[in-house]
């Protein structure tokens, strides 16, 4: 904290707390580079999934080092779960982000598309594999979700973005057994909040990384030890 910033906490401290809270939201958390590039990315510049911020957090807990995952929609999200997961098959039903993403793929993430309405829910799903993660982001959500359920691996997680628009969806994923965790709030790009959904079979197997929360992009306190 610079002295400028001691002296508004001191003498204003209710000021000092709306600054601070500016500050983790627009620049540690990067909404404000987001805004202006209209990319989702992190403070460093690197790229993270349109999501809201609590989700992604959430999702950055866990290792899916050796997770199979299918994501209609793809995107800066694409280049991040690739980051992260073994294999990454991408769905893509718009020409510019399918040929955007051809160009800046790694090995282990295949680009599917662009691919017309029509076949967008079943395109990813011919050679039967499974998936330890299924993310909704793009066409036909509820469409998606139905074609691509059976094929979410025991113990895997489904992500469906924007949930608080697609309340279809959400109810029938909840009728096929599966647990519904919201996860409500700001994100990268916009201006307002929404909802991503995660939805978990009854026993997850995913395992959690047993990191810890950076307090320089989170804001947190720091604790004495």
């Amino acid at each position: 904290m610079t002295l400028l910033e001691r002296a508004i906490h001191r003498c204003l401290p209710r000021a000092g707390k709306a600054m601070r809270m500016m500050q983790t939201l627009l620049s540690r958390r990067a909404q404000w580079q987001s805004i202006l590039t209209g990319l989702p990315a992190d403070a460093e510049g690197r790229p993270i999934p349109w999501i809201t911020y609590p989700a992604l957090d959430y999702l950055t807990q866990l290792d899916f080092s050796r997770a199979c995952v299918l994501e209609y929609g793809g995107g800066q999200s694409s280049l991040w779960w690739a980051e992260r997961a073994a294999s990454v098959n991408t769905i893509e039903g718009r020409a510019e982000w399918a040929e955007r993403l051809r160009h800046s793929a790694p090995a282990n993430l295949t680009v599917i598309g662009p691919v017309a309405e029509s076949a967008y829910a079943q395109a990813p799903l011919g050679g039967g594999q499974t998936y330890h993660v299924i993310i909704i982001d793009g066409l036909m959500r509820l469409e998606s979700a139905q074609a691509s359920l059976p094929f979410l691996a025991d113990g895997g997680l489904l992500v469906l973005d924007n949930a608080d628009w697609h309340p279809q969806a959400c109810a029938w994923l909840r009728s096929q057994g599966l647990v519904e965790i919201d996860f409500h709030g700001f994100g990268p790009v916009n201006d307002y909040t929404w909802c991503t959904a995660v939805f978990l079979r009854a026993h997850s197997i995913l395992p959690h990384s047993g990191g810890r929360w950076p307090t320089g992009v989170y804001g947190s306190l720091e604790q004495a030890c």
